[in-house]
């Protein structure tokens, strides 16, 4: 068996296609947890403070206060 030059350049190349396109998919998952993550985490402060409605919006009323 011979070493054959193309086939090894034809092999490297389709091995960093494969890396490339895996890398991608990586990138493409991960934006999406990161995401879901993102609305679990707001859903649960919306739900700490939906338990406190009194306390929304109390800076901006004391900031308003101060100006007058």
């Amino acid at each position: 068996m011979a070493f054959d030059p193309d086939y090894l350049s034809d092999s490297s190349s389709s091995n960093d296609v494969r890396r490339e396109k895996r890398r991608q998919e990586d990138k493409r998952r991960m934006s999406y947890r990161r995401a879901i993550e993102d609305y679990r985490e707001s859903q649960s402060l919306q739900a700490t403070f939906c338990d406190f409605p009194d306390l929304l919006g109390q800076t901006d009323h004391h900031r308003s206060q101060r100006l007058y």
